[in-house]
């Protein structure tokens, strides 16, 4: 059996769909998750599962839950742990990349693939609705207003020629042209499809990162899936990438030890539907972590 870490934040305060905080807490105690990650070889180390300060402002609530979940990724990184973070929100991954590029040195060395409907890099002066799940790359990136970056802390930010985003299908103007400004890669439903499909794409974007920097890491938002296959989440959106094809092409990843960590966000089990989400989170990371990939 291969140990791989799992940590969790059972937070939806930086969105607007109260069921993700639920998501972390029903992987922990599934039974069913703990036959699919047997199944596939797998022993998860839970660690304490974080959740954010009610009784204080939300920003502020963000910030200390965020510092938290950095210091455990700093931690696991440090000891060469790999590691499974299973969100909440995708908000989060502002304390786990944050964390991850804190314990990087130089942080060139880190690149990141991000699987997402959404480009999650508004704002506050850009975002109309106010929700911060909708604005961890900005943040990560260096463009953060005042207000976003006092959430963030004091980490280093992600090197945006180190970035590549997959599967967005949902996006508006101001994110797209802060993207396109700092030359971020992105892979949009449209441009997947003219590329020869998923399994091609990510065989390239994998080969990319692997000669470009010394460890990556991964993020999935469940969104990014159609929601046909993945319909347990905040904010679904049609026409997006097969649940299957996605889990044939991570197999791909194997036990490779340049990826230093998995990120899976945004499972809302009050909208899942015969535990098809639940189900497809650990074929997830069993198709990267399992050990018939070794």
């Amino acid at each position: 059996m291969r140990t791989i870490e799992a940590i969790g934040a059972a937070s939806s305060i930086a969105g607007n769909r109260f069921g993700c905080c639920g998501g972390p807490r029903m992987l922990r105690h599934s039974g069913k998750v703990g036959v699919l990650a047997r199944k596939h070889g797998l022993l998860l180390n839970w660690q304490q599962v974080l959740e954010p300060h009610t009784k204080i402002d939300k920003e502020a609530a963000l910030r200390e839950l965020f510092y938290h979940l950095a210091q455990q990724i700093q931690t696991l990184c440090k000891r060469q742990h790999p590691f499974v973070f299973r969100g909440g929100d995708h908000a989060c991954a502002m304390g786990v990349w944050g964390g991850v590029l804190s314990a990087m040195r130089p942080r060139r060395d880190f690149g990141l693939i991000w699987i997402d409907a959404h480009m999650d890099s508004h704002t506050f002066t850009t975002s109309d609705s106010g929700n911060i799940h909708g604005m961890p790359l900005a943040a990560l990136l260096g463009q953060a207003d005042p207000r976003l970056a006092n959430i963030y802390g004091q980490h280093p930010f992600l090197d945006p020629s180190r970035l590549v985003l997959i599967g967005v299908r949902s996006c508006e103007k101001a994110e797209q042209q802060l993207l396109k400004r700092l030359g971020v890669q992105v892979y949009d439903m449209a441009r997947i499809r003219q590329s020869g499909g998923l399994g091609v794409v990510l065989r390239r974007v994998l080969n990319s990162m692997r000669h470009r920097c010394h460890y990556y890491g991964m993020t999935i938002d469940l969104d990014g899936i159609d929601p046909r296959d993945a319909p347990g989440v905040g904010v679904p959106v049609a026409g997006g990438l097969s649940g299957a094809a996605l889990c044939r092409a991570l197999k791909r990843v194997g036990s490779d030890p340049s990826l230093i960590g998995l990120e899976v966000s945004e499972f809302n089990p009050l909208r899942d539907k015969n535990h098809r989400t639940e189900r497809l989170v650990e074929e997830l990371i069993g198709s990267i972590y399992g050990e018939h990939w070794h």
